[in-house]
């Protein structure tokens, strides 16, 4: 077995079968019973076995699960190898590091080399945030990183899979703050995120369950919009009036036994009262489109810009990066 394997799919094979071969090799029992390292044991052969045929979400599950209960060294290798293929960048690369960071064994030492590669290249894929939080040093401080409590403090690095991402800050007497952004490969940001002290108000409709204040100006945008919509449809319905009104009196003037009777005359008021509806529909249509274009439209979210939003969740910022 060569300490040095060029090829990917050779290092890949390597570790498989070294896998395999320390799978079925007795495991130190040490703290662990008996039978909790051969649940371990039988977890890894399932997970190398399905890691072979490339089924490696499922790999990496298993793997998982037999670190956790018996804390192996190519346990942790064959788990970050599956991270990377199943594109968990940042776990991979914890898991590489841990291996690296174990004292290498006569088992171990074929894989270093392979897990130092590995730390590189995944550095130079994953993505990187640092979080500033307004105002600075507010006490116990909560923050969250796509749901999972975050062990980083403000303005230190994060590493992050590449992507959309959506960081959350609590704080006692302030509004929860949620800042969504995103994130390239190899690339840095800086996620800004301020809380608002709470008012009473807010407060209250917080423990209440109740919604927040509306946003300013969300409400006006609403009604602004609505005269213009209403005249529409006013337009529409005159103008539908109008042309079945018409309809009828060209009907009514087909069917009429003379042209000056009492039939003909009153077919020609359908139709002239048809007209006039008609027009005025089409007047009053005019009328609230240009309401309706006078109305600014709505702004469109251009990359790098940060983008105040609120909900009931609290208060929070959007990033486009």
């Amino acid at each position: 077995m060569s300490a040095r394997p060029a090829p990917r799919s050779a290092r890949l094979g390597v570790a498989l079968a070294a896998a395999l071969l320390v799978a079925a090799a007795p495991l130190a029992a040490s703290a662990q019973g008996a039978g909790d390292v051969a649940s371990a044991r039988v977890l890894f052969v399932q997970g190398a076995k399905l890691a072979k045929q490339g089924r490696w979400e499922e790999a990496r599950a298993l793997y998982a699960r037999s670190l956790q209960i018996k804390a192996a060294p190519l346990t942790r290798y064959s788990l970050g190898v599956a991270q990377k293929e199943t594109g968990h960048l940042v776990e991979a690369l914890a898991s590489f590091r841990a291996f690296l960071a174990e004292p290498p064994t006569p088992t171990t030492s074929p894989y270093v080399v392979p897990a130092r590669e590995a730390v590189a290249a995944l550095e130079g894929r994953i993505g990187r945030a640092t979080i500033a939080v307004r105002p600075a040093e507010i006490g116990g401080l909560t923050l969250t990183m796509d749901g999972r409590p975050l062990s980083e403090a403000p303005g230190q690095v994060i590493e992050l899979d590449p992507g959309a991402h959506e960081i959350a800050a609590s704080a006692p007497g302030f509004r929860a703050a949620v800042a969504r952004f995103s994130v390239g490969a190899g690339s840095s940001v800086e996620v800004p995120i301020a809380l608002a002290r709470a008012t009473t108000e807010t407060r209250q409709a917080s423990a209440a369950g109740g919604a927040l204040p509306p946003v300013a100006g969300a409400a006006d945008a609403s009604s602004s919009r609505t005269l213009p919509l209403v005249v529409l449809g006013a337009g529409g319905a005159l103008f539908t009036g109008g042309a079945i009104l018409g309809l009828s009196g060209l009907k009514q003037a087909g069917d009429a036994r003379s042209s000056t009777g009492a039939d003909a005359g009153a077919a020609r008021a359908k139709g002239i009262a048809g007209d006039v509806l008609g027009v005025a529909g089409v007047a009053t249509v005019g009328v609230g489109l240009y309401l309706l274009l006078k109305e600014p439209a709505p702004s469109t979210t251009k990359a790098g810009s940060v983008t105040p939003w609120l909900s009931t969740s609290g208060a929070g910022i959007e990033v486009r990066l």
